[in-house]
Order: structure tokens, then C-alpha cells, then sequence
């Protein structure tokens, strides 16, 4: 369903946050108290550490969320958060670095190295006397620095597991881009990586030590499997006992080999979906490994787990679980369009028409799967036409690029789909399929605006179309000057303009003195100028604007990194103006929905 709720479940899901905490946290605590079910009960040897561990753990996750509402209650705190420290890029990360993101990541980089200060003298303590007992503590450090970076993983693990999709629930409440989370995800997750890798190579290089010791009693003083247990103490617990390093082992070659390197760019783009369910198959593994590998681990995940596992429920109800009738006809010139049923368009009951006069559902994404197409493949697009009523949201898309390799192309989803409606003599073919959504992020930039540029290339126009029609329809009789609307669309081929929902929308534009279509051919006109479109729209040489200024840009990599980056330089010059600008505020909304 779309985000827009009635006020009701507005407060049930922004309350959703703190009650969770609260009830995990609460659940971690008394679970130390009960019996143990994995392999390493860290409460058992250090309960006061363990309890202080998951304290912190959720003092983190509970000032992340303040912080994230103060953005969100606060226009000062978000534009503060959001403000950028330079206009260039991190080459290797591909982003910019804003005072927020870099807060964030000071303040979990300060919580998980900070756990150092309580667990390095308990495992040093605990562990140096083991040494002595086996008349062996020159190799215990290493040990204890196993066990301390094991509860860096705990930390990082339990943020990674929190789901940061397209149903999120920290994207709903907290208003943040699927990119947003994404990213932060991925930063996460490489983090992980590293300390699990540095937690495997030290415990390594002891078990490397104690297979190369001979004496009999040290041998039986330390378990590889398990070294918080001797031989016999382990002969009394049973098998259980010894899944310590089998499971982190495990964990640590589905977490590094096979996770990692299929989410690396390169070749998470040349085939999405190897990524996607290698994530969803071997992620539900690692969790199921980790809790048993130790205690605190399980406490950790809880969180995210619950998430994860009601997103998947929401998932499953609403959209898995059944399959609607779409029409797919061939639009002429390149492109297809794609009729979803009317009543998946609407909203729940209870919701005024006041409400809906007020947030209509732009940059609502859909996600797509037609097992005639793809038993497995999902395909997600932005509405070029959002639906009311009894009229119906509409999808547009264009084949993908020419492959080399004719096969490879013709198995590609959007030329297997093209395939099927042009083989089809019907003038809308038929098509059973499973719908995810409408997904429709928070942006209120956009209803506040005066002024709207928007940069699109390609098939990224679907999405400005949404926009354009409905500004047209609430603004297009006022005044430049105060209100005005730009959208410059850069195509290859200009024949590519000719599909009936842009052409309606210029006849429509024709009439609005305040709205603008420009149509920018690359192969005629060469590159567009994105910095000039930027500066142009803003700071205007005649007919200064008035107002908040707000940009949209959709398209190429290439496109939305330039637009985002005359962007930033642009509200760098309005932040020296102050004041003395007619401008009073620039944002700007980027479609990325990949890293």
C-alpha cells in the first residue's frame, strides 16, 4: 500500500521505533538470565560485561533514532545534517561526505571500539588465568583479542541486519531515501567484514599455536572448537558444546566469499538478481549461525530480525502471496507501457479526499514480477501516471541496451517482456503478475516548493511526468515570478518523445505561461550543460525567482551525479548570498535506487 496513512496508523508506526527497543532490549536483558542455547554463553563467564555490552548496544540504537527525529521534527537539524563538506566526491565510496553521515559514523565507530574499555581487562583477566593454569600465557592475548573483536562484530551485525528495503520502516518514519539506507547498509556491511576477518585471523593464528605446542596438558586445557571449555568439560556437555568455531568459520566463508563479492558493483549489475536472493538465501543462514556461534550475537540481531521477518509478512500478504492481471501494449517509438489494475491505485478507507487533494502519491515506485517473463526476476518502476479513482496507474519502460550477444540480449527481462507484447496481435496483452506497492517516499521539499526544475534522461522522465501534471493542475495559472515549473529532458534520439504521455503533457504545458518543456537531443546538441540548467533555473539573469526552489533529476548515473553536484555548489552560493537572495531555500531529490 502507499505511505500516505490516516493519522491513526501515521502514530501506530512512528511509535513502532521506541516500543520495539524497548521490548528488545528488555527480552535481551532477561534472556541472561535464562537458560543458554548457544555454543559460547558469554553472560556465563562475564555476565556484568555482557549486560553492559547489550545496555550500550541499545543506548546506540535509541540516539541514532533521536537523531534521526530531530531531522525530522527540525528543518534546521535536517538542513545542519544534510550540509555537505565539500562539493567533491569520494572516489572509491561515490559519495559526498555530509555532516550527518560523518556524525553517524564517528558515533557507531565510537560505540564499537569503545566496548574495548569494559571487555579487554574482563577476557584478559579471565583469560590470562586459564594461561597460568595451563602454565601457557604467552598466547592468551590473542585470545582475548579474539573475544574483544567478536563484540565489535555483535555491534556492526545487529545495524546490518536492519532492514533497509523498500517497505522500511526506518524509511517510513524517518523519512530517509532508499539510497540513504542502502549505502549506510553497505558501509556497514564491508565494516563487518573486516572485523569478522580480523576476529577469524587471530583466534586462527592461536589454534596455529596450540597445534604446534606438545605438551599433553596444554593440548587438554583448550578446545579449538570451544576455548572457554577443557577436553573433559566438554565430554560432559555434550556436541553442542564444540559449535563455536565450526559456526563462525561457516558464517565467516558465506559472509566474506560468496556475500561480498556477488554485492560488488561490477558484478551485482551485470546480474541483479544472483545478488538479491544470494543475499536473502545466505543472510538467513549467517543469522541462524551467528546465534549459535554466541549469546550476544542473538541479542543483537533481535531487533533487525523482528523487522526483517514482519517486512517479509508485509511482503507476503499484500503482494507475494497473489498475482493481479496487467496489460502490456507496444506504446510506438521504443517504448511499452504497462496498465495496472485500477483498484491497486487507491487507498486504504478512512482517508479524506482532503488527504489526498493535499499528498498524492508522487515518485510512487512499483515493483514487478511476471512469472510468464521471470519466475524470480523483480523489476521496480516509477509511475509515469499515479491513478485515482477508477483510473489506473500506468507503467512505462524501454528495452534494455543491445547486448553483444544476441542470446544474452533476448534473455535480458524488459527484451523477453517486449518480445511477448509484440508477438501478441492484441492491442494490450494480457498478463498475470505480482505487484509490490505503490512505494512512495517522503518528501516534503516537493510540496513546499515555488519553484521546480526537473533534469531527466531517458526513462527517467516517468517520474517527472507525475510531478509535472500535478503541479500543472494546482499551479499553472500563477505568475512566474512566484511560481514555475522547468523540465529539461535530455534523449538520444528525439523520436524517443513520441509516446502519448509526453505528448499530452506538452499540449498541456503549451497553456501554462509558468511551465517549460525543453527536449535536449544529444546526438544533435552533444552533451547537456547540467551546471548551466542548475544556475540557470536558480539564479535566472532576468526575473529574479521568489521562493523555495526544489530539483528533481532521474536518468543515468552520470546525469544524477552532475545535477547533484551543481546543486551543491549552487546552495554553497546561496548560503554566502544569506538574506540578500530572492531564493529562500534549494533542495533537491536524486532517483538512485543503486550504489
Amino acid at each position: 500500500m502507499a505511505v500516505h496513512t490516516s493519522p491513526a496508523r501515521g502514530l501506530i508506526t512512528n511509535s513502532i521505533i521506541p516500543v520495539l527497543l524497548i521490548l528488545c532490549a528488555a527480552l535481551s536483558f532477561g534472556l541472561t538470565f535464562a537458560p543458554c542455547y548457544s555454543s559460547l554463553c558469554v553472560e556465563k563467564f562475564w555476565p556484568y560485561q555482557a549486560r553492559i555490552h547489550i545496555a550500550l548496544y541499545y543506548a546506540l540504537l535509541a540516539s541514532i533514532a533521536l537523531f534521526l527525529t530531530a531531522r525530522v521534527v527540525s528543518k534546521p537539524v535536517r538542513q545542519w545534517s544534510s550540509t555537505h563538506l565539500s562539493t567533491a566526491i569520494i572516489p572509491l565510496v561515490g559519495k559526498r561526505v555530509s555532516v550527518g553521515g560523518l556524525l553517524l559514523f564517528v558515533w557507531v565507530a565510537a560505540f564499537t571500539f569503545g566496548s574495548i574499555g569494559y571487555w579487554y581487562p574482563a577476557e584478559n583477566s579471565y583469560w590470562t588465568a586459564r594461561g597460568e593454569k595451563a602454565n601457557w600465557p604467552q598466547y592468551m592475548y590473542r585470545i582475548t583479542w579474539t573475544g574483544v573483536t567478536g563484540h565489535w562484530c555483535d555491534i556492526l551485525m545487529g545495524l546490518v541486519i536492519l532492514p533497509v528495503g523498500r517497505q522500511s520502516i526506518l524509511g517510513q518514519v524517518f523519512g530517509l531515501h532508499v539510497s540513504t539506507l542502502l549505502f549506510a547498509h553497505k558501509v556497514l556491511a564491508y565494516s563487518l567484514c573486516i572485523a569478522a576477518l580480523i576476529h577469524g585471523l587471530i583466534y586462527y593464528s592461536f589454534v596455529a599455536a596450540w597445534v604446534s605446542i606438545v605438551s599433553t596438558n596444554i593440548m587438554y586445557q583448550f578446545i579449538p572448537d570451544n576455548p572457554t571449555l577443557t577436553w573433559r568439560e566438554a565430554g560432559v556437555k555434550g556436541p553442542y558444546s564444540w559449535f563455536t568455531l565450526p559456526t563462525g568459520a561457516i558464517s565467516g566463508i558465506v559472509l566474506i566469499p560468496i556475500m561480498v563479492i556477488t554485492s560488488l558493483p561490477v558484478l551485482r549489475r551485470i546480474n541483479y538478481n544472483t545478488f538479491y536472493y544470494t543475499h536473502v538465501v545466505f543472510a538467513t543462514a549467517v543469522i541462524v549461525l551467528v546465534s549459535l556461534h554466541t549469546s550476544t550475537s542473538f541479542y543483537f540481531l533481535l531487533p533487525g530480525l523482528i523487522l526483517w521477518l514482519a517486512d517479509w509478512a508485509w511482503r507476503v500478504r499484500n503482494a507475494l502471496g497473489r498475482k493481479v492481471e496487467v496489460r502490456v501494449q507496444n506504446a510506438g517509438n521504443g517504448w511499452y507501457r504497462i496498465t495496472l489494475p485500477a483498484k491497486e491505485a487507491e487507498l486504504e478507507k478512512g482517508d479524506s479526499a482532503a488527504s489526498l487533494e493535499a499528498t498524492p502519491d508522487l515518485l510512487s515506485t512499483y515493483y514487478v514480477n511476471m512469472p510468464s517473463v521471470s519466475s524470480l526476476q523483480i523489476h521496480p518502476f516509477t509511475a509515469a501516471a499515479i491513478g485515482h479513482g477508477s483510473s489506473p496507474p500506468v507503467l512505462l519502460f524501454q528495452k534494455g541496451p543491445e547486448r553483444k550477444k544476441a542470446k544474452q540480449r533476448d534473455r535480458e527481462w524488459t527484451w523477453k517482456l517486449g518480445a511477448l507484447v509484440d508477438v501478441n496481435k492484441e492491442e494490450a496483452a494480457p498478463i498475470p503478475a505480482r505487484i509490490e506497492g505503490p512505494y512512495t517516499p517522503k518528501v516534503p521539499s516537493l510540496y513546499e516548493a515555488d519553484h521546480i526544475l526537473a533534469v531527466v534522461g531517458g526513462t527517467g522522465i516517468t517520474g517527472a511526468l507525475c510531478i509535472a501534471n500535478w503541479w500543472a493542475a494546482k499551479h499553472s495559472s500563477l505568475p512566474a515570478q512566484t511560481k514555475s515549473f522547468r523540465l529539461v529532458w535530455t534523449i538520444r534520439d528525439g523520436a524517443t518523445a513520441q509516446v502519448e504521455e509526453v505528448q499530452q503533457l506538452q499540449a498541456l504545458m503549451r497553456g501554462a505561461p509558468n511551465m517549460e518543456f525543453h527536449v535536449h537531443v544529444s546526438r544533435a546538441e552533444g552533451r547537456l550543460d547540467v551546471e548551466e540548467e542548475v544556475r540557470g533555473f536558480v539564479a535566472p539573469k532576468e526575473g529574479a525567482r521568489q521562493g523555495k526552489v526544489w530539483v528533481y533529476v532521474s536518468g543515468p548515473e552520470g546525469l544524477l551525479a552532475g545535477v547533484e553536484t551543481a546543486c551543491v555548489r549552487q546552495k554553497k552560493l546561496l548560503r554566502g548570498e544569506g538574506s540578500g537572495g530572492m531564493v529562500s531555500g534549494l533542495e533537491w531529490y536524486v532517483a538512485r535506487w543503486s550504489l
